[in-house]
């Protein structure tokens, strides 16, 4: 009887070893972080070497102000709205978002947003940190953290790009 007491003690065992084994074997901490997202810390060179990995299409400059700028993940939440694109003194191009708008839409999913500019902030995103998705713009080269700390742009700090002017900017596929 001892026997039969140590074989089924010992086949409990080894059966709770493998179940529990593969489990310790798991790494634990974040998933890494998929190709499309943005890499913390991110240097300029970097961002216009993935611009131009993403096929840039000819885009009229005027097509842009009103576009929604869409975080990269699945849910895809509006981080803010485009409001037109500059030229930098070193001749970079520059897209103006919006942010910090008052209209809480977190119900929805979606990011506050100002629809009438009350309480938001204008940016300037370089042009090479963004892609084109569809009807939207999709934040490519910033997370939404160093989005968030770009400072204030002053409207009179660089020059407007014409509505009729082409720029290429490159395309994205949904995160879904």
């Amino acid at each position: 009887m001892s026997a039969r007491v140590l074989l089924s003690g010992l086949g409990a065992v080894l059966l709770t070893l493998a179940l529990v084994g593969p489990g310790r074997a798991q790494t634990a901490g974040p998933s890494p972080t998929p190709d499309h997202m943005p890499k913390p810390g991110m240097t300029a060179p970097e961002m216009a070497g993935r611009a131009a990995d993403r096929f840039p299409q000819p885009v009229r400059a005027g097509d842009l102000p009103g576009r929604f700028l869409l975080q990269p993940e699945e849910s895809q939440p509006v981080l803010g709205r485009v409001t037109g694109l500059v030229r930098r003194n070193d001749g970079g191009v520059d897209v103006i978002v919006r942010l910090d708008g008052i209209l809480g839409l977190t119900w929805l999913g979606l990011q506050p947003v100002a629809w009438s500019g009350v309480g938001s902030r204008l940016v300037a995103v370089p042009v090479e940190a963004v892609a084109l998705l569809g009807e939207h713009v999709a934040l490519m080269g910033l997370t939404p953290e160093r989005l968030h700390a770009l400072p204030t742009f002053a409207p009179n700090s660089a020059t407007v790009i014409p509505p009729d002017e082409t720029l290429r900017i490159g395309i994205v596929r949904p995160f879904h």
